[in-house]
């Protein structure tokens, strides 16, 4: 116990600050740590509590207080931005306040050392210039709580404030694109272009991605070029010189472009084959070289721009910021139509990497400190795309070591050398990726990468490859290994090659993290590309089938399928490669936790799989609700650990945010709370409507968690839905019992679809409108007249707005008459809306006067009991028949929920099957009363006079419950209320639907009325 003036306790604040820094300084070892009362470390007089500065001199600061002092910890900490360190040229941009714990005031030496080290109760809050003089705050309110390794990660993420990461991406797309528009106005055959391309396995498109992409090989080339010259790192020529900056190869304003292209061989014969290889290739030396040459007049301009650029982005210690590197990487990539390569947002890569890698649970059974382990341990993504997901996890294991206590140089060697996979399509990714790891210690050398380039389309000999989904096959061809040498191998030979690809075999790899393709490769709507998932690089018709053959043919018996698209194929491959124990995190489109197709997958996930967790994002917006660049649909993060044993009543943590990270450091935050909260037990959805666990951020809502017990099969329902009561209402409802806010529960007769009724064919069997798929029809647009084959086809929102709805179409028989025969048959009078647009339509189910055949959009749904159609679809208009649609729905669209022919059978609906004759008749009673309402649509319900009759007439008059669940103010409307409040349902749409006399109109929303719908 510390002793001040003869008495005990009342230790100095600039003790513990001393200590704090003594054991930060052993957590963050390529820091230097300084800032106490003995000195003036400020320029201009003063000094912070703990100054800290990273390896490329950018500071943090720490301004602390005794327990209580919040006030004064903030004020501090406000005045510190800004200032300039003495022995720094740089000014602080980030300032972390801290408060410690009451008990630090009464320690002293090794006592204190030990509470710093153990304490999880320390509070803090961290402060940064955003724009001018502008400060934002980390959490926005409140305190975040933790121990000195969560300050430690903080800190390290705070050393790159988003507002420099925006300037330099800023910087370097400006660089690359200036160099790219050189290299166009100058070549303008495109010959030069059209060979760059085949450097880089693309075409010479005509928006210049190609180009682009080029730009920033060089613009790599000499960013690395001079992060080596600073380390003294040797190139092994006759004299064993060190690696010369790229400023030593000018002669005034002219390159001299052999000797640079040399001294990048030179390296090649060191290291660094996927970072040279291709820029000298496009640097080339003249135009009769080997190499694709750059005119001359054009070579010295180019390379000057990039290299202003990369000075720049040197200085600001860019090699260091896998952040900045995968934010212009990914607007730069090429081919994203077909390859569906919309990769990952490096916020959401953080996030994802965070929660794979946990603090409490390192990979391998190691400990975070233990190197040998952790340099044995084998991380791969089999898209590496830009490499921002495998520079993600890698930053994180590594961060990891390095707040153990680990050198993090090195560990560098051994994971580059045996650690760290990452295989593509494009060349173009290998050098990106391997640019983005190699350059986290440019001075740590090592022996060789485990980057690859797999073939992808036609092969020399006649045959096809599919690129990474080769390798759901454990041993590959020799063929396609003699391919991988020859493209981005550089000086590695086959055996090397051999080497990696055997360590690339099942169940070897402790984390497989990826963002895979999403792009289906079966396409029933788009006539021009047959295979969309295999479309990429202008393969022919003919080699998109023999690819999609192969698929299946290598996938064998398993989940993976065209329906669920080219994603489920590389979850499939990663469960194939991932070991006992060992985890898989994914970025998937919204349809791996809820679409029909990828139910296989699910299960495979629930037996095969333990710690499960699920995030998705709550909002209107398709394209907010996303991880990826560009993807424009909702998506989710699965984590997951392989189980070789079966799980008994396997459960899902199901994690929703309120918003997308805004930063990497956020994302880091925010998987920190999410684990913290799983280790100290969450809600669970089947305690009833008692809400959910808040995942906060100090005072700051970030979203909610929620245990979830994992179905035998259908969706994972529990996925971007805001209002978390809605969903334990749906949980209920869907087991036959509507609870209350009083917390009584009305009992309901609810069962599947598929209990009393059947689902009618797909479409595709019924026939199509060009006549181009096979089917029994040719369908035909058109309304009225008597035609003998009736068919209610297409979707017109304004012509559904009554319970009754005419045949859009007839169909004119193209099939046998056998055909024709079977699918006459499956007409009926219900119809099953299976693309239901919450903000615009009006019906689950509609009617037809007569029986007609149902079509793309309208399904019929076959009764064995005619009379029991009105029930049903009384049920199905209802709030809860749209409830329990909306809760089974496949939710990847904005204010969309679809389902498929073979998704409907799952829906659950009123169980016609147990109400009286009595009972039924009433039901066609109220239906016939409601022939002439017209029904707003669903994200109208509340407002809806139509609907709230529908309601009362089926729960009170037909169903006998008590008139009060529809009473104004009651059960029902407060559930409306929740229901059109829902992002999911309203889909962020600023109008709505007004029935006049006149006819139908759309008015703009009030201010009032959007921000009702607010959180």
């Amino acid at each position: 116990m510390a002793k001040q003036n003869g008495l005990w306790g009342n230790t100095a604040e600039h003790v513990v600050n001393a200590y704090l820094g003594e054991v930060l300084g052993k957590k963050l070892r390529s820091w230097r740590v300084g800032g106490d009362r003995r000195g003036r470390v400020m320029r201009g007089g003063g000094y912070p509590d703990v100054l800290l500065l990273d390896a490329s001199g950018w500071p943090v600061a720490i301004e602390a207080k005794h327990a209580g002092g919040y006030a004064d910890a903030e004020k501090d900490a406000a005045n510190r931005l800004g200032k300039r360190p003495q022995d720094s040229d740089r000014v602080i941009e980030t300032v972390i306040a801290l408060v410690y714990p009451a008990v630090f005031h009464h320690l002293d030496g090794e006592e204190l050392r030990s509470a710093i080290r153990t304490t999880v109760d320390l509070e803090y809050a961290l402060y940064s210039h955003v724009k001018g003089s502008d400060m934002e705050r980390l959490p926005e309110k409140g305190w975040m709580r933790g121990g000195v390794l969560d300050l430690a990660m903080l800190i390290h993420h705070a050393a790159v404030p988003r507002t420099r990461i925006d300037k330099l991406a800023v910087a370097l797309e400006d660089g690359v694109k200036r160099a790219a528009k050189i290299l166009a106005d100058t070549d303008v055959s495109g010959e030069y272009c059209d060979r760059i391309g085949e450097v880089l396995g693309q075409s010479n498109d005509r928006n210049g991605q190609t180009r682009r992409m080029a730009m920033t090989v060089l613009l790599n080339a000499l960013v690395f070029t001079e992060a080596l010259a600073g380390t003294g790192f040797r190139v092994p020529d006759d004299n064993g010189n060190p690696v010369r900056s790229p400023d030593a190869f000018w002669d005034g304003n002219t390159l001299r472009r052999r000797e640079l292209v040399r001294e990048w061989d030179a390296i090649l014969t060191r290291n660094y084959w996927p970072i040279f290889d291709s820029a000298i290739k496009i640097l080339g030396a003249d135009q009769e070289s080997e190499h694709v040459g750059i005119p001359n007049v054009v070579a010295s301009r180019i390379v000057k721009n990039l290299w202003d650029t990369a000075e720049k982005l040197v200085q600001s210690g860019f090699t260091r910021s896998h952040d900045l590197m995968g934010t212009v990487f990914q607007r730069l990539i090429a081919d994203r139509k077909f390859l569906a390569a919309n990769y990952t947002r490096t916020e959401a890569a953080s996030l994802l990497a965070s929660l794979a890698l946990p603090v409490d649970s390192p990979p391998g059974g190691s400990d975070w400190s233990d190197r040998e382990t952790l340099g044995g341990v084998q991380i791969g993504d089999f898209a590496c795309g830009t490499g921002t997901l495998l520079s993600a996890a890698y930053s994180r294991l590594s961060l990891l070591y390095e707040i153990h206590e680990g050198d993090p140089k090195v560990l560098h060697g051994l994971m580059m050398e045996n650690g760290l996979y990452g295989i593509d399509v494009l060349p173009v990714a290998v050098h990106l990726t391997a640019t983005m790891l190699a350059g986290t210690h440019p001075d740590a050398p090592f022996d060789g990468e485990r980057l690859l380039r797999l073939e992808y389309g036609d092969r020399d000999d006649g045959n096809v490859a599919i690129g990474s989904l080769e390798l759901l096959q454990e041993a590959i061809q020799d063929s396609l290994i003699a391919r991988a040498v020859a493209s981005t191998s550089g000086a590695r030979g086959e055996g090397e090659i051999r080497n990696i690809v055997d360590h690339i075999g099942h169940g070897k790899f402790d984390l497989v993290i990826m963002n895979p393709p999403f792009t289906r490769n079966t396409n029933h709507e788009n006539t021009d590309v047959p295979m969309p998932a295999y479309a990429a690089f202008n393969t022919s018709e003919e080699t998109q089938d023999y690819m999609a053959d192969r698929e299946k043919l290598l996938a064998g018996k398993s989940p993976a399928n065209g329906y669920a698209g080219l994603a489920s194929y590389f979850t499939e491959l990663a469960y194939r490669k991932v070991r006992s124990d060992g985890r898989i995190a994914e970025v998937l489109p919204l349809s791996a936790l809820s679409g029909q197709s990828w139910d296989a997958t699910r299960q495979r996930w629930r037996f095969g799989y333990k710690d499960v967790i699920a995030v998705t994002i709550a909002t209107g917006k398709s394209k907010d609700a996303s991880f990826s660049s560009d993807t424009g649909i909702a998506e989710c993060l699965v984590v997951a650990s392989r189980s070789m044993e079966k799980q008994d009543n396997p459960r899902g943590v199901f994690a929703v945010l309120n918003e997308q990270p805004s930063s990497a450091m956020r994302g880091m935050l925010i998987a920190t709370a999410i684990s913290k909260a799983i280790d100290d037990g969450v809600h669970r959805l089947d305690e009833g409507p008692l809400g959910a666990t808040r995942l906060m951020l100090g005072g700051e809502d970030c979203g909610y968690l929620i245990d979830c017990p994992l179905p035998e099969s259908g969706p994972w329902t529990l996925v971007g839905v805001e209002d978390i009561e809605l969903a334990q209402i749906a949980y209920h409802v869907r087991r036959g019992s509507l609870p209350t806010a009083g917390g009584q529960a009305y009992r309901l007769l609810v069962v599947d679809v598929r209990e009393i009724a059947k689902a009618g064919p797909v479409h595709r069997r019924v026939g199509s409108p060009t006549g181009l798929e096979r089917g029994a029809f040719e369908i035909v647009a058109s309304e009225g007249g008597n035609p003998t084959y009736p068919v209610l086809w297409w979707h017109d929102a304004t012509r559904e707005r009554q319970l009754i709805v005419a045949p859009d179409a007839y169909a004119n028989p193209v099939g046998s008459v056998d055909e024709v025969a079977k699918i006459h048959a499956t007409a009926t009078r219900a119809h099953y809306n299976l693309d239901l647009q919450f903000n615009s339509q009006s019906l689950v189910v509609a009617m037809t006067e007569e029986k007609c055949i149902g079509g793309r959009a309208w399904p019929s749904v076959i009764f064995e009991n005619p009379d029991h159609e009105y029930a049903f679809a009384l049920w199905s208009n209802s709030t809860l028949g749209l409830l329990m649609h909306w809760w089974m729905a496949n939710k990847t669209q904005s204010g969309r929920g679809s389902t498929t022919v073979t998704g409907i059978p799952r829906i659950p609906t009123l169980d016609v099957r147990e109400l009286s004759p009595e009972q039924h008749e009433r039901a066609r009673a109220a239906f016939e009363e409601l022939n002439d309402a017209r029904f707003l649509p669903f994200d109208q319900i509340d407002e809806d006079k139509a609907r709230h009759e529908l309601d009362r007439a089926l729960l009170v008059d037909v169903l006998g419950l008590p008139e009060a669940l529809c009473a104004e103010g009651g059960p029902m409307e407060m559930l409306r209320r929740k229901i059109v409040a829902e992002p999911q349902i309203h889909g962020g749409k600023k109008s709505k639907v007004v029935f006049t006399d006149d006819g139908e109109h759309t008015v703009k929303r009030s201010v009032a009325e959007m921000d009702a719908r607010q959180p």
